[in-house]
């Protein structure tokens, strides 16, 4: 699947698995509230709890974040698949916790493409039910979500994904920055 169908599954409100640095993901418009609240269920995840961010570049974390200078050296400076948590603003609330959420800007060939047909943060989180592994072979996702599995609207496959953990997570918020998951 082509990345702007992927785009206009996401601009109607979609859901869509789509593979990351890391595990596969499911997709959706961060600013669609409806959206965000299928990938709530599709996860069986309870609400409040945020979800992280894919952003296209530095210029779109800025507007969806409040960088200085020293979080943006980090950030530009991350070696691995990396999610910063920073102070949020023009984010729903369904997207943030305590207003903040975590960003990360992809440098995933398919999702760098994606960004040239879709202009808005995208949520990005793990493909599973809360508590569960990450599914390596999306093509199974019918199994794994049930009948929450009607909720997806498109998979993206790229192989199997032995990986089981995602991104390291690093908390900008603090004096220091804070490593929260390796």
């Amino acid at each position: 699947m082509d990345a702007s169908k992927i785009a206009q599954i996401l601009n109607a409100g979609g859901v869509v698995i789509h593979p990351t640095e890391t595990v596969y993901g499911l997709f959706c418009d961060a600013s669609n509230p409806v959206a965000v609240l299928k990938v709530y269920r599709i996860k069986n995840r309870p609400i409040g709890k945020s979800f992280p961010l894919l952003v296209k570049d530095i210029n779109m974390l800025m507007d969806y974040a409040i960088v200085t200078d020293k979080p943006k050296k980090n950030i530009k400076s991350a070696k691995v698949p990396t999610n910063f948590v920073l102070k949020s603003k023009n984010l729903s609330p369904l997207v943030t916790q305590k207003k903040t959420a975590a960003f990360r800007i992809s440098r995933h060939a398919k999702i760098k493409k994606l960004f040239h047909y879709f202009d808005k943060p995208i949520v990005a989180t793990s493909a599973n039910v809360a508590g569960q592994k990450p599914i390596s072979d999306p093509r199974t996702y019918k199994e794994v979500f049930g009948e929450k599995a009607n909720l997806i609207d498109a998979v993206v496959f790229a192989g199997i994904n032995r990986k089981i953990k995602g991104s390291k997570i690093v908390d900008l918020t603090k004096v220091k920055p804070v490593v929260v998951r390796k």
